[in-house]
């Protein structure tokens, strides 16, 4: 898939309309019911949202360790980015999103980013969380593996070939989203509360 060269064949012959905040950029399109091509601006990865009359129909996310597409790249979307919005016609933007439909709807809703409600007094203070990925037994090489506390992907690491990772965080409960060689994405809910924790998950 050369979803690059059809981003660039796009945005050369759309029209541009307007740089808006991700949340914005949906409630604007859905509002219109136009189709169009959403590419975020600035950050180490790219992330592309397609829009058929109003609605978010497929996604990429497109990085130097490899690009991922439909569900995978939402599960790793920044709701915090901003866009530049390029509205095409109808069947411009369904030939776009035909290799990156999105199939679950639920994770573009503003609910499955919400904050994790935090009850009662919260230990307060900052650590390292390190983490090993086991596949079949044997520490997983090259997965990516992704941070998210509420709305805000906060760090993403590739594992080496002993399958760890590391990551400095303030103390709270954090989503990790790990994406295998094959692109299966994993998600796991994780608690960190202490100046040092070593954790294994198996996938």
């Amino acid at each position: 898939m050369n979803i690059e060269n059809d981003i660039r064949n796009v945005v050369e012959h759309a029209q541009y309309a307007g740089e808006y905040e991700s949340e914005d950029l949906i409630n604007k399109m859905t509002a219109s019911g136009r189709s169009g091509l959403a590419v975020s601006i600035g950050g180490k990865e790219q992330n592309l949202l397609i829009f058929i009359d109003g609605a978010v129909e497929g996604a990429a996310l497109l990085g130097n360790e490899g690009n991922l597409y439909g569900d995978k790249a939402i599960y790793l979307c920044n709701k915090n980015l901003k866009y530049k919005i390029y509205i095409t016609d109808k069947n411009i933007a369904e030939s776009v999103a035909s290799g990156c439909r999105i199939y679950d709807k639920g994770h573009i809703q503003s609910s499955h980013l919400e904050e994790i409600p935090e009850i009662g007094e919260q230990k307060k203070g900052r650590g390292v969380i390190r983490l090993q990925i086991i596949s079949e037994r044997e520490p997983l090489a090259g997965a990516r593996v992704s941070m998210r506390k509420g709305r805000q992907l906060l760090l993403s690491e590739v594992t080496g070939p002993d399958g760890i990772v590391a990551f400095k965080l303030t103390y709270g409960i954090y989503d990790c989203i790990i994406v295998d060689r094959s692109g299966t994405v994993h998600k796991y809910r994780i608690e960190f509360n202490d100046e040092l924790i070593d954790t294994i998950i198996e996938i």
